[in-house]
This record gives structure tokens, sequence and C-alpha cells, in this order.
């Protein structure tokens, strides 16, 4: 009882400094600073978070701003790349080139180029542009939910949260991650979009306070499959939700939209992250 109580008294601490990470990407925190607000000793703290975390500090950060910025550069001119540098929080264009193309595998120029170019296709896309599964899940599916309102871009903290709780909840293995995203973000202010950070759990084990249980519904459902980016899978939205729902004949139930998460950024680049977009269908 007393170790159970230690892990979530730790993840109690580190979720006040995930927060400040998520809540402001673009600020570089000083390792004092975020020690102090997990209450740790600054000569402990990183490798508290490292271990419970999976990933540095740094990483969390440099991963979050490169993925604020891949969603920008659709919309971004190409003469405003040095501001979007520094709102990433890099200190020269140069600095941020290298960086983003370590990750993503092109200049930001040849990723928006690729964006801007996958948008002016959208406009003759076919019912067969993504293969679709229809999947029957035969039961209820237990999962412990992480609530989250807001941007679903900043989603991440409740998964974050729930990565640190991951030690004291009843996990049902293989452990699968999955995201519920309540609203449509074209329809609802973004800081009034409710989604949730979800793993699969034991039926009825008792969960800490802030994890809320939850139950997938059984039934169909319309399985996509994108691989890429997370900052890519509107697109996929706009074909499943535009060009295959209305051709299939098919009608979404009353569940919310799901993802599930086959592979983490914490150890797979940003171009082979594979999302599954699961609709139920009545």
């Amino acid at each position: 009882m007393k170790k159970a109580a230690t892990v979530q008294d730790y993840a109690r601490r580190l979720q006040r400094a995930v927060g400040l990470i998520w809540q402001h990407p673009q600020q570089s925190y000083s390792l004092e600073q975020l020690a102090a607000a997990a209450h740790f000793s600054p000569y402990h703290f990183h490798r508290i978070y490292r271990e419970m975390m999976g990933e540095s500090v740094g990483a969390t950060q440099q991963r979050l701003r490169l993925l604020q910025a891949a969603r920008s550069l659709g919309q971004t001119p190409a003469q405003q790349l040095e501001r979007l540098a520094r709102r990433s929080g890099y200190g020269s264009s140069a600095a941020f080139v290298r960086a983003f193309a370590a990750s993503y595998g092109h200049t930001p120029g040849a990723y928006r180029r690729m964006r801007l170019q996958v948008l002016q296709r959208h406009l003759q896309q076919e019912p067969s542009m993504y293969p679709i599964r229809l999947h029957t899940q035969t039961s209820p599916l237990p999962l412990a939910l992480c609530p989250h309102l807001g941007p679903y871009i900043q989603i991440g903290e409740a998964f974050a949260k729930l990565q640190l709780h991951k030690t004291s909840l009843p996990v049902s293995l293989p452990l699968r991650w999955f995201g519920l995203y309540f609203d449509d973000p074209q329809s609802v202010a973004p800081e009034q979009l409710r989604s949730a950070a979800a793993l699969t759990v034991n039926a009825d084990a008792p969960l800490p306070a802030g994890i809320e249980a939850f139950a997938l519904p059984a039934g169909r459902y319309a399985v996509l499959e994108h691989i890429g980016p997370y900052s890519e899978l509107e697109q996929a939205y706009q074909w499943l939700y535009g060009v295959w729902l209305p051709a299939s004949g098919e009608q979404p139930g009353n569940v919310p939209v799901i993802e599930q998460y086959l592979n983490l950024p914490i150890d797979t680049p940003p171009t082979e992250l594979r999302t599954e977009i699961w609709v139920a269908l009545q």
C-alpha cells in the first residue's frame, strides 16, 4: 500500500510540471522551475521525470514545439519561417530547419509544399483513397479515461497524466492506448473541445482520483489506419466523413470518434506513427 501511495504521490507532483510544459510549449522552463513546480529536488527531478514519462523534459518540449510547427506550416507563408522558428522556441530559422528535418524527414518548406498538395488532392479524392476495415467489437472494452478540455492538439497533457498513473492503474494487457474526441473542431471553439486520453484496464477495478471509467461499446466500427504525423490526421478525417461515409451506405452510431494509437511518439518518428480512426456504425 505504501508503495502504491508513493507512486500516486509522485504522479500527482509530476503532473504540475507536465501541465506547465503542455500549456506553454514555447517557453523554455529551467530545471529549477519545473522541479519547484513538482516539489522535487532539482538534483533528482529530471531522472524521476525521464523514468516515469519515458523521455526527457527536453525531448517532450521539442516534440510539442515541432508538432505545433507542423500544424502551422500549411497556413504559414514561406517568408514567415523565421517567426515560426522563434515561436517554436528556436533561436534561428537554421536551427529550426535542422530540428524539423531530423524529426519529420523533410525541411519545413518541402513539408509545407507536401501538405498543400495533399489539400489540393482532397478535391479529387476517391472512395478507395484509404483502406477501410469493418471491425466488430464483440464485448465492451473497459478503459480508464483522463478527460481533457481545450484544443485537441494539447491532449498530450492528458496522455502524460495517464502515463504517470500507469503503474498504479489496473491495466489490462496487452496495453492499448486510445483517444476519445467528443466534438467537431470545425464547429466548436478550441477552448470548449472535449476529449479524453484512455488506456485499457480490467473491468470494475478501482481507479485513482481524476481518472474515470468508460467502456467502449460493443458493436460494428469502420476503422481507417493513418500512417504519418498526427498533424496530417485532418486529411484522413476529411476523406472519412466527406467521401467514404456518404458512399458507404452506413450510418454513424452514437459513440464519440475514437483513435487507437498502434505506436507512440516517444519512440517512433512522426512519419512512422500508426493511428486508427474508429467510427461506430449503426
